[in-house]
């Protein structure tokens, strides 16, 4: 477990950024003690208020050391739920690391542990679990459908859909428990076979949410497109073109790629690895051979694949391709009269014609991809999934005690289980270890 007492902590929170300036946050008991001990203002520092004012001590040097900024929040109207000050000052690492080192000698204090103000957040109530993972992946968000979604679930998504379902559980869960504490008495009770339906309700929830997980996945992974095609049909000139850049070589020889390449663009908001791909034919040795083999890989994991043609080569549609979505483009429209139906592009990727409507085409697919969730909920968590995997099965495990006329307290219990495992995803019955590792995984100073 991260350490967790009743002491004061320190870390820079937030490295430079617009305008030069950093933030060290200090969050415990001793806080605004320590922090009046080096600041100086014409204001006393009050609860909620930004101070203008100046850091002087012997130990941070003669004079004065740095202009800053104080703002102090008094628990538990603060994000850890306890006394916290940050100070922003300019962002020179000299500053930063000295007012920190400094700050670290003074009684009562020490640095802060890898997300260990998020930890302390969560400890006195401030956010529940689900919410605290999200500023991880608020953090980690490398595009605007990522950052959207981390959003959604600080915003807390994520914990009411769950709170929404342990409703549920918990009202049938009494309706049970009910009938067991007055089961020596004369009172009707509803038929245990009633709870079928809104227990067969968190049931298709939960499955559904699961099915998001392969989205969700795709948020942190990127949208996985590579270009296939027969040799010389123009992959490696469109993997450039769609790139804006240079990237993989290009030569009027057929077969100068041998290897994948791959690199990262945006799409609608989605973070899309785009990878170049060797041409599908008979190949000719040892090199040629692992290249399209690679190829095959690519195809068999790929999202979405940019089947491309061209008028001087002829491409077979491997097997592999017969599932996957395709954007279908003609090539080299510049060397035709008369183009071919059933495309969905056509282009010279000499001359960059059609370009744009291929851009449309790869937009509305990546559009028509996106899965808007439950309740706004994307699953992009391993834990997640595997906390809603274990429910949904113990929640099956309710309904068929239920069809088999077990007795009452058999019933409940399966419940009872089932509802301690949805607990695993805000916290609330979340083991150590789990906690250990979600927090360690987090920036120091966040």
């Amino acid at each position: 477990m991260l350490p967790f007492v009743e002491d004061t902590i320190v870390a820079i929170s937030t490295p430079p950024g617009i305008g030069g300036l950093a933030v060290v946050r200090i969050s415990g008991p001793l806080a605004l003690e320590t922090i009046n001990q080096y600041f100086t203002s014409t204001q006393k520092l009050k609860p909620r208020y930004a101070t203008f004012g100046k850091l002087k001590h012997a130990t941070l040097g003669e004079g004065e050391f740095d202009d800053c900024v104080v703002t102090y929040f008094k628990g538990p109207r603060s994000v850890t739920g306890e006394d916290l000050v940050e100070v922003s000052i300019h962002g020179g690492a000299y500053l930063q690391q000295k007012l920190l080192e400094v700050l670290l000698r003074a009684p009562g204090i020490r640095a802060a542990s890898a997300g260990e103000f998020t930890f302390r957040s969560f400890l006195s109530g401030r956010i529940d679990l689900s919410r605290a993972e999200a500023v991880a992946d608020l953090i980690h968000a490398k595009d605007e459908a990522a950052h959207k979604n981390a959003r959604n679930q600080l915003f807390g998504n994520l914990r009411l859909l769950v709170d929404s379902m342990s409703e549920k559980l918990i009202h049938s869960l009494t309706i049970l428990e009910a009938e067991l504490d007055f089961s020596d008495q004369e009172i009707e009770f509803s038929p245990p076979q009633a709870l079928i339906d809104p227990l067969s309700e968190i049931h298709e929830t939960t499955k559904a949410l699961l099915e998001t997980y392969f989205y969700g996945r795709r948020l942190e992974d990127g949208i996985r497109i590579p270009l296939v095609g027969a040799p010389n049909s123009g992959k490696s000139s469109l993997f450039n073109l769609l790139l804006g850049e240079e990237r993989a070589i290009v030569t009027a020889q057929a077969g100068t790629t041998r290897d994948t390449i791959e690199k990262t663009i945006v799409i609608a908001g989605h973070s899309i690895v785009l990878v170049d791909t060797a041409g599908l034919r008979d190949a000719q040795g040892e090199a040629e051979l692992s290249g399209v083999d690679r190829s095959l890989d690519e195809i068999d994991s790929a999202d979405l694949v940019i089947l491309v043609h061209a008028p001087d080569t002829e491409t077979s549609i491997p097997e592999e391709l017969i599932h996957t979505p395709q954007v279908v483009v003609f090539n080299k429209i510049d060397l035709v009269s008369e183009r071919p139906e059933n495309m969905d592009a056509y282009l010279s990727c000499t001359t960059g014609q059609g370009l744009e409507s291929l851009k449309t085409a790869l937009y509305a697919q990546v559009v028509n991809m996106v899965n808007m969730g439950v309740g706004g909920v994307v699953l992009n968590s391993e834990r997640h999934r595997d906390v809603f995997i274990r429910f949904k099965d113990q929640v099956t495990a309710s309904i068929e005690s239920i069809q088999n006329e077990l007795g009452p307290e058999y019933i409940a219990s399966d419940m009872r289980l089932a509802l301690d495992i949805l607990g695993e995803i805000t916290g609330k019955t979340t083991p150590d270890d789990i906690l250990n590792q979600i927090f360690s995984g987090f920036c120091v100073g966040k």
